[in-house]
């Protein structure tokens, strides 16, 4: 039988071709990245580490941000926690069409992602070593594809913001990916990470909730967030 890494694995690759049609349908004022396709490689290597059976906590989030998992294929991937705590150094290939002002540039864009750097840093003070999160902890976006406006400023727009056309193909996909994870996964608790993530985890078969959201968009995530994640993860007796 096989592991439920090794399971993952070959449902997201199908994951990454089937998502990678919907690339077709955006709007032509929308830039498309995949980085399950051009980084694809470093997250199979995040797969093959921590999709593990029965792991205590499955945390989602909501698509991956522009200098994050967008570079280098890591949910939240801050570049400097996706390099020296985890030690990943997978294959980054140049996608085929880039918008100009958010290229690819891997482990060495120079960019941090906010988001990233205050969620792998309190799991970093809560668990330890990137090690000692085997079994604790799996971490994966609701969609995989980032949307960015074709212009300078490359205003990130977040998958709830999309047409209901476009939403709703998404949302089958993503849906279906989301649910075969979990299953063969199988954690104890689910975690949104945020509300829309939690609202993407509503089932009667486990056990779900949130925490809030990391981002500096946020007040609140700017007011501690660190402490209010940790408050949080307490009252649901997961940590």
């Amino acid at each position: 039988m096989k592991n439920a890494n090794e399971l993952l694995i070959k449902r997201t690759k199908k994951f990454a071709r089937d998502i990678d049609k919907v690339k077709s349908i955006i709007p032509d004022n929308l830039f498309v990245y995949n980085p399950l396709k051009y980084a694809g490689d470093m997250h199979l290597q995040f797969i093959e580490r921590y999709a593990i059976k029965n792991t205590k906590v499955l945390f989602l989030g909501m698509n991956p941000g522009p200098f994050g998992m967008t570079q280098n294929g890591i949910p939240f991937g801050e570049v400097s926690f996706v390099r020296d705590y985890f030690k990943f150094d997978g294959i980054i290939k140049q996608p085929k069409k880039q918008l100009p002002s958010r290229p690819i540039q891997g482990l060495a864009c120079p960019r941090s992602e906010v988001s990233g750097l205050r969620f792998w840093s309190l799991m970093q003070e809560h668990y330890g070593s990137a090690d000692k999160l085997v079994g604790e902890i799996y971490v994966s976006n609701y969609c995989p594809l980032v949307f960015l406006e074709k212009t300078n400023r490359a205003k990130n727009i977040t998958p709830d913001k999309l047409s209901k056309e476009n939403r709703d193909i998404i949302t089958e996909l993503c849906d279906t990916y989301l649910w075969d994870a979990v299953d063969i996964i199988q954690p104890e608790y689910l975690v949104g990470i945020g509300k829309y993530a939690e609202k993407k985890l509503k089932n009667d078969k486990y056990p779900y909730s949130s925490i809030l959201h990391p981002s500096p968009a946020s007040p609140l995530a700017n007011k501690g967030w660190g402490e209010r994640a940790t408050a949080q993860l307490k009252v649901l007796k997961i940590w």
